[in-house]
């Protein structure tokens, strides 16, 4: 067997560290310009890459990151497992049970995000090829309609967590769409890579390998998620914590992967698959499914995007043109397919809008689609170049157009919202249940409504997603038809009660929030307030002591009043 000489390991280890320090450095600097790190990682790439440092030191590049067989298939076989560990919990954040809850807003909206950018995709591959630099193909003509479709739901959900919108209703609709629209474009690009692998484009190849991949993935996400949801406990109860539960899912991970790249649907669907099934049990713990995210974005992610800004020279290989035709069919086709769906669903046009707008980041999976279809020979470099590009911009500009349709959000003070009758200083209940119940009977009277009917709609709420939004504080809520204005009950709990949240503490603090049906804003407005008062821990904990309702105000006072001090 022959093995790595000293000075291949050498430059391997050296390399490898390289681009994780550069990508981390990179990614914490757009991270804290509040920018998706996936951008800055990726221009690390570039700054390591031929675009700069191929040209201002050849020497020092050649020698660092070496073209020879065997350090490039080391780094090749790198890049395989990051993407294959990027889809797993990409997959983790399906949400299956949920989706199904959600009702026709979704499938609407999932639908014509869809259909509309897959059709624009299609079309200028079909009737412009010479624009993307290569001839008139039905395997072009199928990845251009999938990466225009595709939608980057880790930049989404990413995107909505630094909004204050993950726990909303519209931060709901945005998530369970791409969700629905990751799902479809993965099932669909497996059939154009058994395509690639045969180097067929006709319609019956096409359904032959649906079909195959279909009957794959019904298997996975049924049986196997079945099964799955079982034996999770029991890998619990006898294995080490979270040890056991990781170990188990890098493996089912990498033998699902193993199973769709043998019958030709690609590795990284089967990872995906594996997401989906392990994590839509109710076993898996949040701490562990972020535990498992935490090593993966944080050693596997950045070197995955690294390595992509390092295999294109953008000072070379970018067409301006092409890339802005991409983003232009990005937005418009997102925005589009969202105004559609909304109009046929009673969205208000500027939600509509904003939905749009966030499922434009096409981010990570457009990237990923690029680069297998690269590898195939189905695209060259400067259409890879122009996706690159596309990637980024959508994915930085996404965020600034959703809080431009969302509109500037009216002043919320808690304080305005509520009073004696609407504190209940120390919750009786142990359980999100009966916490919810305790507090709907102290909003009934001012939100005119009957307490049980209250609860009904917030728990039904709640069993779309957990509002535990962390740090001791959850945020049940509902929009309910004939309320006149918001309605907002605070209770406090000595031990915590269990809300699910993702750093698993309980909460001391639970705000139920109501809102009338027509008013988003208000819901929007609220839960951002909430979330920004409460990230100081002097406040939660001001707040949690408080015996009566003048305490609470003068520890929520005492908090604008700093704000203010700070702006």
């Amino acid at each position: 067997m022959m093995r790595f000489s000293q000075n291949e390991i050498t430059v391997l280890f050296l390399g490898i560290a390289l681009m994780l320090a550069a990508a981390k450095i990179m990614g914490e600097l757009f991270r804290r310009m509040r920018l998706p790190s996936m951008a800055g990682e990726i221009i690390a790439g570039l700054i390591l890459g031929p675009t700069l440092l191929g040209r201002i030191a050849p020497n020092f590049s050649e020698w660092i990151f070496p073209a020879g067989a065997r350090i490039g298939a080391a780094h090749e076989g790198l890049v395989q497992l990051a993407i294959v560990f990027l889809l797993l919990i990409a997959g983790m954040e399906v949400d299956l049970s949920s989706v199904w809850k959600q009702g026709r807003a979704v499938a609407r909206v999932s639908v014509f995000t869809v259909l509309v950018p897959f059709a624009l995709g299609a079309s200028l591959a079909w009737f412009f090829p010479g624009l993307l630099g290569a001839g008139r193909s039905g395997t072009l003509t199928f990845f251009m309609g999938i990466a225009m479709a595709i939608t980057a739901l880790p930049i989404v959900a990413k995107m909505l967590m630094d909004l204050n919108l993950i726990q909303t209703d519209f931060g709901m609709l945005v998530l369970a769409s791409a969700l629905m629209n990751d799902l479809a474009g993965w099932m669909v690009f497996s059939a154009v890579i058994h395509m690639m692998d045969s180097g067929a484009a006709d319609l019956s190849s096409v359904f032959l390998a649906s079909g195959l991949t279909l009957a794959v993935s019904v298997v996975i996400i049924t049986v196997a998620r079945f099964l799955i949801d079982r034996a999770l406990p029991w890998i619990q109860a006898k294995t080490e914590w979270p040890g056991g539960v990781i170990s188990f899912t890098v493996v089912t991970a990498l033998l699902f992967s193993a199973l769709t790249e043998a019958i030709g649907a690609h590795a990284i669907f089967g990872a995906f698959l594996a997401g989906i099934a392990i994590g839509d049990s109710a076993h898996l713990k949040r701490r562990t499914r972020d535990t498992i995210a935490q090593f993966v974005n944080n050693i596997f992610t950045p070197l995955f995007f690294v390595s992509i800004g390092m295999m294109v020279d953008l000072a070379r290989d970018l067409d301006i043109v092409l890339a802005a035709v991409l983003i232009a069919l990005s937005f418009a086709g997102k925005i589009a397919g969202s105004w559609i769906a909304g109009t046929l669903s009673g969205l208000a046009r500027r939600e509509s809008l904003a939905v749009g707008s966030a499922m434009s980041a096409t981010g990570t999976m457009q990237i990923i689609l690029g680069l297998i279809a690269r590898s195939y020979g189905v695209i060259g470099d400067g259409l890879f170049a122009a996706l690159i590009f596309t990637a980024l911009v959508t994915s930085v500009a996404s965020a600034p157009m959703v809080r431009a349709f969302l509109g500037s959000r009216r002043t919320m003070r808690l304080t305005d919202f509520i009073d004696g009758k609407l504190f209940v200083p120390s919750l009786a209940s142990s359980t999100a249940e009966g916490a919810i119940g305790e507090l709907a009977e102290a909003a009934a009277k001012r939100a005119g409504l009957r307490a049980d009917d209250i609860a009904r709609a917030v728990l039904e709420r709640e069993a779309l997603m957990s509002t535990g939004i962390g740090l001791g504080v959850a945020v049940p809520h509902a929009r309910l038809r004939g309320l006149k204005g918001p309605v907002v009950a605070l209770g406090a709990s000595r031990d915590g009660i269990d809300f699910n949240a993702a750093d698993g503490a309980p909460a001391r603090l639970v705000f139920l929030i109501l809102t009338p049906w027509d008013d988003q804003e208000a819901q929007i407005g609220i839960l951002a307030e909430i979330s920004n008062i409460f990230l100081d821990a002097g406040v939660r904990e001001r707040c949690s002591r408080a015996a009566g309702y003048n305490e609470l105000v003068t520890a929520l006072k005492m908090a604008y009043h700093a704000r203010e001090q700070k702006d």
